[in-house]
């Protein structure tokens, strides 16, 4: 018997979801990171062009 998650055919954008709060994390330890999983071929979604309150599904 097949898992469900095996026979899943949903087509992801993004591997990684990162989220943070303030700006004291987004130009140091989320930026490295973010960079770091990009060049290791990591799909990475960074919350940093949403304003606050903004739809972010539409962005997923």
């Amino acid at each position: 018997m097949a898992s469900s998650s095996s026979s899943s055919t949903h087509q992801w954008k993004y591997d990684v979801f990162l989220s943070f709060r303030g700006e004291d994390t987004r130009k140091s330890f989320t930026d490295h990171l973010h960079r770091t999983l990009c060049q290791r071929g990591v799909k990475t979604f960074m919350d940093d062009q949403l304003s606050r309150g903004e739809e972010i599904l539409q962005h997923l």
